[in-house]
């Protein structure tokens, strides 16, 4: 076998080729372009000569998410490698010395994965970062909105009135400018209403990437939206996670922060929270439970009876999030994530 690392870069890539046996066989230098990947084709497949060849990318999803696809569509064996440690940099760092560590560990099948599929799943991934940006801009406005209207002339703050951020966005747009009004409360109303409108503005963007997320998952699955507690952001971040990746639902609980972390000590048997994996679908699984939790009677049921095992509320909402991953895994595994 030969195992060509990779470790990639905006405008080029270093590559590495071992043998099985970790010998140095080659390495090149190429552009991050549909060129600089056939140039890496052709010579690793010249050094192969037939043999088995598996490419190691580090950074499969950002850097070297063009040279993943390119590999992938040409049939060749691609796996992602995790990047290195700060302990295991003990020779330094370099494109060459990350090239050849990426190498050996697909010659040692150790912290690789399967890279996260593409073709509709990259418009889920971009309407979920869109969304996220929308919303968060939209909680700075809405906090800039309240900064404001609390040290705004009093007569100003009268008319308005206390309240959320999105109450009084609602006001203020209704409300109209006062012309007889002093120079600093016309100021203040014309910075605060175009604040207001830009929050709505934000909002109506949120709505919209989320509706055209909800046209994925459906596109994917008619009835996955028709599952307890899952709406179409906690679907769409699930779907982005790629739980076809994972060999087991063991493997997937892992990835996604929910797999238990013994806390034992003496006769205490007890375990933790995971804070680990990705937090992204650990939040999706976390929205699933603590909607289940407050409308479905066959969810409070099992919480209560775990809490009646002796388990804290916390405890058994880590168990209901283990049990709705390992349910998951098995519901997501069965959808086509490719367009």
């Amino acid at each position: 076998m030969i195992a060509v690392g990779v470790d990639t870069h905006k405008e080029r890539h270093y590559a590495v080729a071992l043998d099985h046996l970790g010998q140095l066989l080659a390495e090149l230098s190429f552009a991050a372009t549909v060129a600089g990947y056939e140039q890496l084709q052709r010579w690793a497949e010249q050094l192969a000569d037939g043999g088995e060849l598996v490419f190691g990318i580090e950074g499969a999803g950002s850097w070297g998410a063009g040279l993943c696809e390119y590999l992938l569509r040409a049939e060749h064996s691609v796996v992602e490698v995790e990047r290195p440690r700060r302990g295991d940099r003990r020779a330094g760092k370099s494109d060459r010395i990350d090239a050849i560590a990426a190498a050996k560990r697909v010659l040692s099948d150790e912290s690789v994965s399967t890279p996260r599929r593409r073709g509709i799943l990259t418009g889920i991934r971009a309407l979920l970062i869109a969304r996220r940006s929308a919303v968060a801009e939209r909680t700075r406005v809405l906090n800039q909105l309240q900064a404001l209207n609390a040290t705004a002339p009093i007569t100003l703050r009268e008319r308005i009135g206390q309240g959320t951020g999105k109450q009084l966005e609602r006001r203020i747009l209704s409300l109209r400018a006062r012309t007889n009004a002093d120079l600093d409360e016309r100021v203040a109303f014309g910075v605060m209403r175009d604040l207001a409108a830009h929050s709505r503005a934000l909002g109506r963007d949120a709505k919209r990437y989320q509706d055209q997320l909800a046209e994925l998952v459906r596109s994917l699955d008619q009835t996955l939206l028709d599952e307890p507690g899952i709406g179409p952001i906690s679907a769409a971040k699930l779907l982005a996670f790629d739980p076809t990746r994972f060999k087991t639902e063991a493997a997937f609980a892992r990835c996604n922060g929910t797999a238990p972390i013994p806390a034992s000590s003496g006769k205490t048997i007890r375990y933790r929270l995971n804070p680990g994996g990705d937090r992204q679908a650990n939040n999706a699984i976390h929205t699933i439970a603590i909607i289940r939790a407050k409308h479905q009677p066959e969810t409070r049921d099992y919480l209560e009876r775990r809490i009646k095992e002796g388990k804290t509320k916390r405890e058994a909402l880590r168990s209901l999030k283990r049990h709705i991953s390992r349910e998951l895994y098995h519901r997501l595994t069965d959808i086509p994530l490719t367009s």
